[in-house]
């Protein structure tokens, strides 16, 4: 088995401080002929109500694998974070889960990185132990925009406000729902309802789409959590990306 060169973060909304840190994974697994992982999180919502639920969720699983599929990388490991990976250590995280079941040998992060029990690892203690478990650390910085960190944050904010055009402007590809990733029903050929909570949809309005490889009109009604959208032409639960609103 081959070592393993990752990019290790939650990458939710793949945005251009994300792709940093994807790139720099692919450049050191390419020189060190490792193969290239990607390792995002997946967290368990019934049993971290506390951590999980705190924010809403930019894109699911699939929403994620399409954005990293872009990428030359070799595999994308998703890891669930539940009651029992809650509670350990930062060492402990190193040691058992990226070093003895992933065997990563370099590992890229972004400034922000933090993991192990209540956060409490972070880019500084991750750095403190490369030596004593044998692996290299590559932080990248923040990256900005007029002052500001682009961070998923952010990105949620915008998109939560309908400024649709700036949030794609940080993105790697425009916003987009991917219905494999909710529940839905089909009320109609042009009415579709997303029935999930636990993310952040845009705000009521007009809004420029990508549907079914058509660019079309929809208007969005947010109904106590859950997402209407209608349409004039037909709606495939599918894929649509967000333009802009109008």
């Amino acid at each position: 088995m081959r070592y393993i060169t990752a990019a290790i973060g939650n990458f939710d909304g793949i945005h251009i401080g994300h792709d940093q840190i994807i790139r720099k994974c692919i450049d050191i697994g390419n020189r060190f002929e490792q193969d290239k992982k990607i390792v995002t999180f997946e967290y368990e919502f019934d049993k971290l109500t506390n951590i999980a639920k705190k924010y809403k969720k930019i894109y699911g699983k699939h929403g994620k694998i399409s954005t990293f599929n872009n990428y030359d990388i070799d595999d994308i490991i998703f890891y669930s974070l539940d009651s029992q990976t809650a509670i350990m250590s930062p060492e402990s995280f190193i040691s058992e889960i990226l070093i003895d079941k992933l065997r990563i040998r370099n590992i890229v992060v972004g400034f922000n990185f933090r993991f192990g029990h209540k956060a409490k690892g972070d880019i500084h203690f991750l750095q403190e132990l490369s030596s004593k478990y044998n692996y290299g650390v590559e932080v990248i910085n923040a990256v900005k925009q007029e002052g500001l960190v682009i961070s998923s944050s952010m990105i949620r904010e915008l998109i939560a406000e309908g400024r649709m055009a700036e949030a794609n402007r940080l993105l790697t590809e425009p916003y987009q729902i991917d219905f494999r990733d909710h529940r839905f029903d089909v009320i109609s050929g042009r009415e579709l309802l997303i029935l999930d909570t636990d993310f952040v949809y845009p705000p009521d309005g007009s809004y420029l789409v990508i549907e079914n490889k058509k660019q079309i009109e929809i208007a969005v009604e947010n109904e106590n959590g859950y997402l209407r959208l209608k349409s004039n032409d037909m709606l495939t639960p599918d894929i649509i990306q967000f333009i802009q609103k109008i």
